[in-house]
């Protein structure tokens, strides 16, 4: 067999790296999304729009796509379960357009603010279920485990979320598609980044809640919940250094006995968001637990946040003390 030197191979491979670069700017830019890749008989490599005619069987298909393509909706999967499997009734239905339209919502601002590339990575089925006997009974069968005191869940061994119909006394089912998004958040977060602590994972999941999208723009509305418990229990929150800073295993231990951890990880993320310092600090964080980094966020802090700690806890005490009213809503490009 033919053999070139080393000096033939070197030639030839930049020729090639240079050809490549040329060809997927070219087709990328234009939009074609079809290239060949094929190596003659002497060894080397050639790319082309069509494979030379005795080496078609042989040619290598790349597809490609454009670095600025549009972001692309994904399509989420809604299945009724339990009693609902059978018979459904308009008391009982979700308007699955709206579903998938919001839930998209949570999943691009993921990908455009916060630079989540996944949205080819998580695909998730939500289950829905009549009332809340019917979803313990659901999402034992699954995880072994009865999820209390919850109003959904995301059950991360199988992508799946299972929520149930909310009663009115709980907002109904305008609160149900809130936490189908909630759960969305979580479903994206566990993918991506599994070792974010609790606080960060539920403070993104309480602002999407409240997400919507108009005019080319994301708006997240205050989480009026969150707002009237914080205000109400002041004297029970933690002092925000040593919150960021608690482990997730007690902060859901603290959570479970009655602590307001979930609605001041809300208001936290909230006031983040609301600034462009607050948003580049989220943003870090979350990409170096995308990353796998180990360290805690109260570390993560003095390295992201412009004052470190002490800044980020006098932000919030400032802010707390004039009673968490500006802004009402946060818009976002």
């Amino acid at each position: 067999m033919f053999r070139p030197s080393a000096r033939a191979i070197t030639i030839s491979r930049c020729l090639v790296r240079v050809v490549a670069a040329v060809l997927l700017i070219g087709w990328t830019s234009s939009g074609l999304a079809q290239v060949y890749k094929w190596v003659d008989e002497q060894g080397r490599v050639h790319f082309g729009d069509k494979p030379l005619h005795q080496n078609v069987q042989q040619a290598e298909k790349i597809e490609l796509k454009s670095s600025h393509q549009a972001w692309q909706p994904l399509n989420i999967e809604v299945l009724y379960q339990g009693s609902l499997q059978a018979r459904r009734d308009s008391e009982y239905e979700l308007d699955q357009e709206r579903i998938q339209r919001q839930v998209n919502w949570v999943y691009r601002f993921y990908d455009e603010v916060l630079y989540f590339d996944f949205y080819k990575k998580v695909p998730v089925k939500i289950h829905v279920l009549k009332n809340e006997r019917e979803y313990h009974q659901y999402v034992f069968s699954i995880s072994g485990h009865k999820p209390t005191n919850s109003l959904g869940v995301y059950l991360p061994s199988s992508h799946e979320i299972a929520v149930f119909i909310h009663p009115k006394k709980w907002g109904g089912k305008e609160n149900t598609y809130k936490t189908i998004k909630h759960e969305a958040s979580h479903a994206i977060l566990h993918s991506l980044a599994e070792r974010m602590p609790h606080w960060l994972n539920e403070g993104m999941a309480e602002q999407m809640e409240t997400l919507s999208f108009s005019g080319e723009k994301f708006i997240i509305d205050r989480h009026r919940k969150n707002h009237r418990s914080v205000l109400a229990r002041k004297k029970q929150l933690a002092e925000a250094g040593r919150f960021i800073e608690m482990d997730s295993l007690r902060w859901r231990g603290e959570l479970a006995n009655g602590s307001p951890h979930q609605a001041m990880a809300g208001q936290l993320v909230f006031l983040s968001l609301s600034k462009s310092y607050g948003r580049s600090f989220i943003t870090r964080l979350l990409q170096d637990y995308k990353r796998g980094v180990k360290l805690r966020s109260f570390y993560l802090l003095d390295q992201h946040y412009i004052g470190g700690t002490s800044a980020f806890s006098l932000h919030w005490q400032q802010w707390l003390s004039q009673g968490m009213t500006q802004p009402e809503r946060i818009v976002l490009p």
